[in-house]
């Protein structure tokens, strides 16, 4: 009898989408071909719930470490949580001893994979490319931008960035150089650093210039939790007025979520709110509906606008129903991602901190009202047609499988 391949699939669960699209991408894989393992810390789990893996748990920080220290523009890991992860790993190879290991968002496994031997295809977006062609840097909505005003303090950031991004690789370097391999020159290497690097987006919004083929596109990760429609679903598909679906996601200033609600109703657009489980905010309708869990592609369907945290999770949501989006963003990933959406015409993007009532009555009502967003939205949701990760992951792993011992290697 043939062996099946072993895929291992390996998620830092820090936030939703690095749960969400390894899980969609497993699932992707034919069960007759490939034995396909799924590792992480247990976090969000209800997003591969009803796949037949083999299910690891493997320990790391939580979102809300995660987002403290994003907030606080800190490096995200120190040298003893890498060394750590590195350990347990290592472990995990050793135990699944997987032909290929597809990895989102554990940074340790760029040492790991190569130390076990083992291909490394790695999720990503491609604004972290090193090879992204970038639009002006914005900063993150950190306290000191705050203070001084994002004005005066982008021009500031942007010269700093070099800087900050080789602060930011300083650890895995050390351990990089400790297991004899070359350092990351920037975050930009480390975030995206595989044998393959996927990127799941459409080169409409993150475009890469002079990238070599093991740098591919296979296409927005659109995933909606499989939970039971609302009993008021009905009725908000029938309704006439516009709708706006809200969600902030997993990791979006969730304490907005009231004042965005308040913008929307003195537009007279009515709400249909996710609050992914991190608020206690209540509906009233017949103007707002709310729910832990909504089906985020049907409820931006339903839509004519779509306001979220920035991210690419809900945000390819939208974008995939032909829907502009209103991002309100706190980390870099966001505003990476918004600028990207925004040049590509299909929205616009607020940081946290400049989301007052005002300004969020003035872009939603650009938004609503100029059809050069919708022109742009729907372009970019075109683009989405002709990329589906669903099948171009499992041809690439058929791909990588077949020619595993002529990838480019990192030299140990």
């Amino acid at each position: 009898m043939q062996v099946k391949p072993i895929v291992l699939f390996v998620s830092e669960a820090v936030s939703l989408a690095h749960v969400a699209r390894p899980s969609v991408l497993a699932a992707s894989l034919d069960a007759d071909k490939f034995e396909v393992h799924f590792a992480s810390n247990g976090q969000f789990a209800f997003c591969h719930a009803e796949q037949s893996l083999s299910l690891h748990r493997i320990s790391s920080i939580t979102p809300q470490e995660f987002l403290g220290r994003l907030g606080a523009g800190r490096p995200v890991y120190s040298y003893a949580e890498l060394n750590a992860y590195v350990t347990q790993d290592l472990a995990l190879i050793d135990a699944v001893k997987p032909d290929l290991i597809v990895n989102d968002f554990r940074l340790s496994m760029g040492i790991s994979a190569r130390r076990a031997g083992t291909p490394l295809l790695t999720i990503c977006n491609s604004h972290w490319s090193p090879y992204a062609m970038r639009e002006r840097m914005c900063a993150p909505d950190l306290p000191l931008a705050r203070l001084v005003g994002h004005r005066l303090f982008d021009p500031v950031f942007r010269c700093a960035w070099p800087w900050v991004s080789k602060l930011h690789v300083m650890a895995v370097n050390r351990l990089r150089k400790r297991h004899g391999l070359v350092p990351y020159a920037s975050l930009n290497e480390f975030y995206c650093d595989g044998d393959v690097s996927m990127y799941a987006d459409s080169p409409v919004l993150g475009p890469l210039a002079d990238a070599p083929a093991s740098h591919t596109f296979i296409g927005p990760i659109v995933w909606s939790p499989a939970s039971p429609l609302p009993p008021w679903w009905p009725e908000v598909e029938n309704r006439k007025e516009p709708l706006v679906y809200i969600t902030l996601g997993s990791t979006g200033e969730v304490d907005l979520l009231p004042r965005i609600v308040d913008a929307c109703r003195l537009e007279n657009v009515c709400c249909l709110v996710s609050t992914a489980g991190r608020s206690n905010f209540r509906a009233s309708p017949p103007d707002v509906y709310a729910e832990a869990f909504l089906p985020g592609g049907r409820a931006a369907a339903l839509s004519c606008l779509v306001i979220c945290n920035g991210g690419s999770a809900t945000a390819h949501q939208a974008l995939s129903q032909g829907r502009p989006v209103l991002g309100i963003c706190s980390n870099l990933d966001q505003i990476m991602t918004m600028q990207g959406i925004a040049a590509a015409g299909a929205g616009e993007f607020l940081r946290a901190s400049e989301a007052t009532l005002p300004r969020l009555r003035k872009a939603i009502q650009r938004l609503r009202s100029c059809d050069s967003f919708a022109q742009g939205a729907r372009a970019v949701q075109a683009s989405f047609a002709t990329l589906d990760p669903r099948k171009r992951f499992p041809e690439l792993v058929e791909t990588v499988l077949s020619t595993v011992r002529t990838l480019p290697r990192q030299p140990f």
